[in-house]
């Protein structure tokens, strides 16, 4: 399978960037699956309903097909690359670009004398929480809990000052 974007449909339809942003043995089960068709470069043009959906236009970027599906519901995955390239190098990442954190971030680059806390990063006060997190559950309710407790432990490392 390429790792172009793709469109995934079995009724209810998924779109996501195959083998690109998910795991492999998710991908195989994707397309090992009879009832799914995938469409490689294809995106959503229009969604149409009244008080709920009942089709989504469909554009093959590369042949300029349109198509329309009748499906009563889209559940889309954008991705989950990390887009931490911007970060200097004492952020550290894992081979993928994920941001270590807690005792994964605990390096030669760690300077404080404590171990870094559970969203801390190689750098002492530095936080990451939610997907760009090496080894995260990659959910939002999951990213939004993180993101509460981000806020503790900046109160945690203030009093350290």
């Amino acid at each position: 399978m390429d790792d172009d974007r793709a469109t995934v449909h079995a009724g209810p339809w998924v779109s996501l960037p195959l083998r690109a942003t998910i795991p492999t043995y998710l991908a195989r089960r994707i397309e090992q699956t009879p009832n799914v068709e995938v469409l490689l470069n294809t995106e959503v043009r229009r969604m149409h309903g009244d008080t709920h959906l009942r089709s989504v236009e469909l554009l093959n970027k590369k042949t300029g097909e349109a198509r329309t599906l009748q499906t009563p519901a889209l559940f889309s995955f954008i991705g989950a690359a990390p887009r931490t390239d911007w970060l200097p190098p004492e952020i550290e990442k894992d081979a993928k670009g994920f941001i270590r954190t807690g005792p994964a971030a605990r390096s030669a680059r760690w300077t404080a004398g404590r171990d870094p806390y559970l969203l801390e990063t190689s750098r002492p006060g530095v936080l990451a929480a939610g997907d760009v997190r090496s080894g995260s559950i990659k959910r939002v309710a999951s990213a939004v809990g993180e993101g509460a407790m981000a806020v503790a432990f900046v109160h945690q490392y203030l009093k350290e000052m």
